[in-house]
């Protein structure tokens, strides 16, 4: 697997992390695994000079080869306990890195469970991560169906069918920079350079409130502002013509959007008020014809 990709690290909220393929030999002979050059990186951000022990040398079992991690459970991203793991390089000369198994750290496989995942056509890995917010490294196991499918397991946000807005709201920021994206999306198509048109037209100014304030973008150098679907786009099932319209998507400050989703009723109903009668006519000019109760229950909760 090498790196994990940008939508599995946005997934975990990790800066960076790698994964790959435990062997039969690793996982039961040797107990062990090799670190490779992106594994390797990953610690860097917590060990810059990578001055682990090395074995091989006089004395060398006196040297303390126990480093901490958070260690997850076998597919278990969201669950994690610090514990206590061997790191060694185990020559006297090279660069070869190895991170031991530990059955009591929970960083281990047995051979019966590592033939039951490999007979159902899954390849096992282990994996290594970095969060910003923590000290220590992540790691654990989980197979390859797992790896590859977790973002897919996070709760939709019900105003947008989507896992998470954030790679949306980040591929915006690039298009508006002028940059191209390809962004797959998990639910509905959302096309970014409809709503970069949107933010540009409301000259990058919060339309809830034109004088909140927000910070600069270090993709356009203008005030960071982010794209919402009014009639949110998990509904274009209900309407004839699309709702990825630049008459749809209004420009909020991070926290008016943040508001429209996450906030109670009331704080939601009152900026809800001023956008629709804002957008009204011009939804209706496209053929979008909804009342103003339907509208507010698309977010009421």
């Amino acid at each position: 697997m090498g790196k994990m990709n940008s939508e599995l690290l946005q997934a975990i909220g990790a800066v960076n992390g790698a994964a790959s393929p435990l062997t039969y030999r690793e996982a039961t002979g040797d107990r062990s695994v090799t670190l490779d050059r992106y594994e390797k990186e990953v610690l860097q951000g917590f060990y810059s000079g990578m001055d682990f022990p090395r074995r091989g040398g006089a004395g060398d079992s006196q040297v303390n080869e126990e480093f901490q991690f958070y260690i997850h459970e076998y597919n278990d991203f969201e669950n994690s306990t610090l514990r206590s793991l061997p790191i060694v390089y185990p020559k006297r000369e090279g660069n070869e890195l190895r991170l031991y198994f530990n059955t009591l750290s929970g960083f281990t496989i047995d051979t019966s469970a590592y033939k039951r995942i490999t007979g159902a056509g899954k390849d096992v890995h282990w994996y290594i991560f970095r969060n910003a917010e923590d000290g220590f490294p992540h790691i654990g196991m989980a197979d390859s169906e797992y790896l590859t499918g977790y973002p897919l397991q996070l709760r939709a946000d019900p105003l947008t069918g989507e896992p998470d807005d954030t790679l949306y709201q980040a591929a915006l920021q690039n298009v508006l920079a002028g940059e191209k994206v390809v962004l797959k999306s998990l639910g509905y198509l959302r096309n970014e350079q409809v709503a970069a048109t949107a933010i540009q037209a409301a000259e990058f100014r919060c339309e809830a409130d034109p004088d909140h304030k927000t910070f600069t973008s270090a993709a356009t150098g203008k005030p960071y502002m982010e794209g919402h679907h009014l009639i949110p786009i998990s509904y274009q099932g209900e309407f004839e013509h699309s709702i990825d319209i630049k008459e749809n998507i209004v420009a909020l400050c991070p926290n008016c959007h943040r508001l429209l989703h996450h906030g109670t009723n009331d704080e939601k109903e009152e900026i809800l008020l001023k956008l629709w009668l804002d957008r009204k006519e011009a939804l209706f000019q496209k053929g979008i014809k909804i009342d103003l109760k339907t509208f507010l229950g698309y977010y009421m909760v």
